[in-house]
């Protein structure tokens, strides 16, 4: 009988223990600025057509491909697509934002004294993927401190429930460990939360107007020509303002800020797939196509 009791009493502290995680991950949700939850219904169906004639939609319904994409033509004006864009997925050096968002909070929040060689540093985190500069950021900063900055109010760019960015390990092998309490990934994103990245970045919303023209002044342009790049890099009038991208196995991201002539979007792709380096070119192609056509701006201009 005694040791039933104990028995039992240690499944229900388990179970007790479980319910106390869940309860902690749902009350960090929070609606955060730009929520990027609203989609326009043209753009979507736009998207989703693209994405279906491009051969996509295999990967779509296995949850294996997840894309955002943000029109930002028009003044004042936001509009936001998204396919799977809440599903969070492993996302190899796309993080490395996250990294640089927080040391800049901290620096400006005065827990970091600044040091000319960041600058140098959080560069190379960013255009060439530095993992030894990533690291020590991370190291720096340190993991829980890069989660707190994540799921602030001020940003919301990870949600309890939903996931979002996430840094739960330098970049280097072994040491420290903090992985997200949703799906135990160690660096993760949803498409949505890393296009909120930037519309932020863009809106001058992340740290001070002051930093977010410091950090997209160094995201770009890219060193690496692949994914999203190698798709439309080439063009005549297209400029990278932003961009940072990851890969690892079959886990392949692309994120960025990209102008094309007078367009201005973002555009996100996370892919878990063999040949998800191909399908990124082949969004990134879709996307740019679908926002030149602009049908959803011609709506809103007629309203």
């Amino acid at each position: 009988m005694g040791r039933t009791l104990r028995n039992r009493s240690c499944i229900f502290a388990a179970f007790a223990g479980l319910w106390a995680v869940a309860v902690a991950v749902e009350a960090t949700a929070c609606p955060g600025p730009l929520p990027l939850t609203h989609k326009d219904p043209v753009l979507q169906t736009q998207l989703l057509r693209g994405l279906r004639v491009g051969g996509m939609q295999q990967a779509i319904d296995r949850r294996e491909l997840a894309v955002a994409l943000v029109d930002l033509t028009l003044p004042g004006e936001i509009a936001y697509a998204g396919v799977n864009d809440d599903h969070m997925m492993y996302a190899a050096s796309l993080p490395k934002i996250g990294i640089l968002l927080a040391l800049l909070q901290r620096v400006n929040d005065g827990v970091i004294a600044w040091s000319p060689d960041f600058s140098w540093r959080l560069t190379k985190m960013i255009t060439i993927s530095d993992n030894a500069y990533a690291t020590w950021g991370a190291h720096l900063v340190g993991l829980r401190e890069i989660a707190k900055v994540l799921i602030d109010p001020r940003y919301c760019l990870y949600e309890g429930g939903v996931g979002g960015l996430w840094v739960g390990r330098a970049f280097e092998k072994g040491g420290e460990s903090y992985r997200d309490p949703l799906k135990n990934i160690s660096h993760g994103a949803t498409a949505r939360q890393t296009a909120r990245f930037y519309a932020l970045l863009d809106a001058g919303m992340l740290v001070s107007p002051y930093w977010s023209e410091w950090m997209l002044a160094r995201m770009g342009p890219p060193e690496y020509v692949h994914k999203f790049y190698r798709a439309l890099g080439d063009r005549p009038g297209v400029e990278f303002v932003a961009r940072k991208s990851g890969t690892w196995q079959n886990f392949h991201a692309d994120s960025a800020l990209v102008v094309h002539g007078a367009r201005r979007y973002i555009l996100v792709g996370l892919a878990e797939h063999a040949e998800g380096e191909q399908m990124l070119q082949r969004i990134a192609d879709i996307a740019d196509e679908v926002i030149a056509n602009g049908e959803h701006r011609r709506l809103v201009t007629w309203r």
